[in-house]
C-alpha cells in the first residue's frame, strides 16, 4: 500500500505536470492556463505475473483531473524498472530496452503513420524517462480502444495465429518497402536502435545456469519423446545455442538483402487483439518495442510460432500459416513500394530463412516456455531478490512446466529436423561455428 501511495504522489506531482507541458495530456494546452490544472483521484491496478510475464513493474492507472474549467479522465499503463542492484540492471540491458521503446514512439511511429496513411495501430505515448539505473515509459491503456491481451498465455488457437502472422507479414512488407523506396529515411530511423539482448557477454550467473540447464532438458526431452531423432543432430543443435550471446549475436546480425525492421520479441505478451461479439479475434496490434531491431523477418515469425502456439496447431497447419504470412508480406510490399516483390522475398527463400532461425527460436522456447506454462506468481522485485542455490536453479529449470514443456520442445526439434531436410538448409547455415566456444 505504501508503494502504491508513493506512485500516486509521483504521478501527481512529477509526471502529470510534465505530460501536461509536453502537450500530450490535453489538446489545447497553453502555458497561460497551467494554474487551472488540478489532479483529482488516481486509481492504480498493478499488473501481476498471472496476467503476463514481465521483468518490469507495470500498472494501469485511471487519472481524473481538471484543466481550463473542464473535467478529464485519462487511462494509462505505466512501465518502470524495479529496484535492483546496478549490475543486475546492466546485465538485463534495461537502458537499451527503454531507449528503443521511447525512440519508437517519438521518432519511428510518426514516420510509420505517414507511410501507412495513419493506419498503423499503436497506443498513444505519454511520457518516457531514462536515468542511470532506472527507466520509465507511460502509454495509453489500449483496452479503452477495445484491444486486449489473450486470456491464454501460450497455446493460442489457429485463428489467433493466422491473424498474428498476417499482421506480421504486412508489417515486414511495408518496412521493406520503406527501406527500398527511401533508404536514407530508413537508415535515419533505425541507426539509433540499441542492441538490447546480445551486447553484453557478462550474463548473470543465474540466467547463464538456467540457459545451460534448459539445453540439457531439451536434449533429454528429445530422447524421451522423439527418440528416433539422430543424437548427433541434437548435439549439433545444443552446441550451437550453448553460448547465448555469441550465437544470438551472430544469428540476429543484419544480413542483406533480407534485413528489415523487426519487432524483435513478437510473442503473445506483446500483442493485443480485438474481438467480435462471439469472442472471435478480428484484429491484432503489437506493442512493447523494447527489442526493436534491424534483422531477418524470421526473428519475429519463428519466435511467435515457437513460443505462442503449440505443435498441435503449428505442425499440421504450417503450410497454411506460412502461406498466410508470405501472401500478406507480398501484398503489403506491392501496395507500399508500387513495384513487384524481389526474388529474395519469394516463398522459397523465406522458408529457407525460417529454417536458419529455427535453432534461435527453439533456444528461446527451451528456456522461456516453462515461465509461460507454469508462471511464478511473484513481483519482479521478489523475483530479482530470490537467492537460489545452483541445485535449486537446476531442479526448477529441469522440471518447471512438466511434460507439456518437454513434449513441445521435443516436437520443435522434430519439426526443425524435418524442415532442414526438406529445404536442404543446414541449421548452422550462416553461423561461424569457430566463433562459438568449444566445450
Amino acid at each position: 500500500m505504501e508503494k502504491i501511495e508513493a506512485e500516486r504522489q509521483w504521478l501527481r506531482y512529477t509526471v502529470l505536470p510534465s505530460i501536461l507541458r509536453n502537450g500530450r495530456l490535453v489538446d489545447n494546452y497553453s502555458e497561460s492556463k497551467v494554474t487551472t490544472f488540478h489532479v483529482g483521484d488516481i486509481d492504480i491496478d498493478v499488473i501481476g505475473h498471472s496476467e503476463a510475464f514481465m521483468l518490469t513493474f507495470c500498472y494501469r492507472t485511471t487519472i481524473n483531473f481538471e484543466y481550463d474549467g473542464q473535467k478529464f479522465q485519462r487511462k494509462m499503463v505505466v512501465k518502470k524498472t524495479p529496484a535492483m542492484p546496478p549490475e543486475m540492471y546492466e546485465s538485463i540491458q534495461f537502458g537499451p530496452l527503454f531507449t528503443n521503446e521511447i525512440n519508437f514512439y517519438t521518432e519511428i511511429l510518426p514516420e510509420f503513420q505517414k507511410f501507412t496513411d495513419g493506419k498503423f495501430a499503436a497506443p498513444k505515448y505519454y511520457y518516457g524517462e531514462l536515468n542511470q539505473h532506472s527507466a520509465v515509459a507511460i502509454l495509453e491503456n489500449f483496452a479503452e480502444q477495445g484491444w486486449r491481451v489473450t486470456k491464454d498465455r501460450v497455446g493460442l488457437s489457429l485463428q489467433h495465429a493466422m491473424i498474428a502472422v498476417s499482421y506480421l507479414g504486412r508489417f515486414h512488407g511495408f518496412a521493406y518497402a520503406m527501406k527500398h523506396k527511401n533508404p536514407e529515411k530508413f537508415a535515419q530511423l533505425t541507426d539509433n536502435l540499441k542492441e538490447s539482448r546480445y551486447a553484453n557477454d557478462n550474463i548473470h550467473p543465474e540466467w547463464k545456469l538456467t540457459m545451460k540447464t534448459s539445453i540439457d532438458r531439451a536434449a533429454k526431452a528429445v530422447a524421451t519423446y522423439q527418440p528416433q531423432i539422430d543424437e548427433e543432430f541434437v548435439k549439433k543443435f545444443c552446441f550451437m545455442i550453448s553460448d547465448y550471446s555469441q550465437y544470438g549475436r551472430q544469428r540476429v546480425a543484419p544480413r542483406e538483402p533480407l534485413a528489415t525492421l523487426c519487432h524483435g520479441d513478437y510473442v503473445r505478451n506483446n500483442v493485443a487483439y480485438r474481438y467480435d461479439d462471439k469472442e472471435e479475434p478480428q484484429e491484432i496490434m503489437m506493442f512493447d518495442y523494447q527489442t526493436l531491431r534491424v534483422s531477418s523477418p524470421m526473428v519475429d515469425l519463428n519466435v511467435f510460432l515457437a513460443v505462442s502456439i503449440f505443435a498441435e496447431v503449428r505442425d499440421p497447419n504450417f503450410e497454411a500459416i506460412f502461406c498466410e504470412y508470405t501472401l500478406a508480406l507480398h501484398n503489403s510490399y506491392r501496395e507500399h513500394a508500387k513495384e513487384e516483390v524481389p526474388d529474395f522475398l519469394s516463398r522459397g527463400e523465406l522458408l529457407k530463412e525460417y529454417v536458419r532461425f529455427l535453432p534461435y527460436s527453439l533456444s528461446i522456447s527451451a528456456s522461456f516456455l516453462m515461465s509461460l506454462v507454469d508462471p511464478l506468481d511473484i513481483s519482479p522485485e521478489e523475483m530479482f531478490a530470490l537467492q537460489l542455490s545452483d541445485e535449486e536453479i537446476i531442479e526448477r529449470t529441469m522440471n518447471r512446466g512438466g511434460e507439456v514443456v518437454d513434449r513441445e520442445v521435443a516436437h520443435q526439434v522434430k519439426e526443425m529436423l524435418e524442415l532442414s531436410q526438406a529445404t536442404g538448409v543446414s541449421i548452422d547455415d550462416g553461423i561461424d561455428l569457430d566463433k562459438l566456444p568449444k566445450e
